[in-house]
């Protein structure tokens, strides 16, 4: 009896080794399947933030910013890497190449997400393809802006006047491709006015050039001529928007003059390299989210010009989307080319 008990005992013994065995490799092939991330609470380390543009620049402070408010909510530090280059390319391009650990975030805006996929035969990356949205932040206007002696008080003055005249109104702008460039172009399509495109390398001489009426007007962002307005010095007929700008509050938006599809503006939007896993970009829209409706952090950015949006990563990818078919067609309709 004992040698019998003892027989079914060793053959029993194998059996259930293998049984065992069985039930961990399921779970072995889920271990090693994981992505590194979810071995450690994210974040674990420190963020790197890259913005495509110089420091100093006017997109500069907004990426600061960010990452300060993003830190603290975060508890990791988020380091600013300016990446300038190609209008934006350059940083854009090293982004995306950064891999989809989780620990790479951009501020990029309309004209390196849009603009440029339409400017550039080869921008070296593809805005909607290699990266995933987090959060729109907002956008700053372009305004129409006029030598003051110019003879004309309205937006349909400006845009009867350059019909009238043969040789049109001359309109100056940073650039082939420029978000000014761009916003004259947009004046021509939607309402049949005649201007003339200047383009310089220097807004400032731009600028300076319309107060003195070697120039007839130019169409900036908001931000560049809050003091001129505000003195006098030109005459804001419009910013180019849905509503108006909260540092010139006291100008119209060409939504509210009749003209809801004379939308010029720059946006800037947080993004991440295609690839991160969903609920780490659900954490970061959620967080940038968080500190875009911080009063403090929105008045700051409304001071610099933006209207603060904020959102969904979806709806900031339904705006990348029909962004880059909009500024492919005025891009084309004016055969404009950076290389």
């Amino acid at each position: 009896m004992k040698q019998n008990a003892t027989g079914k005992a060793s053959a029993i013994a194998p059996l259930a080794r293998k049984a065992a065995l069985a039930g961990l490799i399921p779970l072995l092939a889920l271990a090693s399947s994981s992505p590194a991330w979810a071995a450690d609470p994210w974040p674990a380390k420190p963020l790197r933030l890259i913005l495509p543009a110089a420091p100093g620049g006017s997109s500069d402070p907004t990426a600061r910013l960010l990452a300060e408010e993003m830190s603290k909510r975060l508890g990791q530090p988020i380091a600013v890497l300016n990446r300038p280059g190609a209008g934006g390319n350059v940083g854009m391009a090293e982004a995306a190449r950064a891999g989809a650990d989780g620990y790479t975030i951009v501020l990029s805006w309309t004209g390196p997400l849009a603009t440029n996929m339409a400017l550039y035969k080869n921008p070296n990356f593809d805005s909607q393809k290699d990266f995933s949205p987090i959060a729109k932040v907002g956008c700053v206007p372009n305004i129409v802006a006029v030598n003051k002696d110019l003879p004309v008080e309205t937006l349909a003055d400006y845009i009867n006047l350059a019909k009238s005249r043969p040789q049109g109104l001359t309109y100056g702008s940073t650039g082939t491709g420029s978000s000014w460039h761009i916003a004259g172009a947009m004046i021509q399509k939607e309402t049949g006015a005649k201007l003339v495109h200047v383009p310089y390398t220097s807004p400032g001489v731009a600028t300076t050039d319309l107060m003195s009426g070697q120039l007839e007007s130019m169409l900036p962002l908001v931000i560049m001529m809050e003091p001129y307005v505000k003195d006098g010095r030109i005459k804001g007929l419009a910013v180019m928007s849905k509503t108006r700008s909260p540092v010139l509050p006291q100008v119209p938006s060409t939504a509210e003059l009749g003209m809801p599809d004379l939308v010029s503006d720059t946006c800037f939007a947080l993004l991440t390299p295609a690839g991160v896993p969903q609920p780490v970009i659900d954490r970061l829209n959620a967080v940038a989210n968080d500190v875009l409706k911080d009063p403090n952090v929105k008045e700051r950015l409304e001071a610099s010009g933006i209207t603060v949006e904020g959102g969904s990563a979806d709806h900031l990818r339904d705006y990348i989307k029909s962004e880059t078919i909009r500024q492919a067609e005025i891009v084309q309709a004016i055969n404009a080319k950076a290389d």
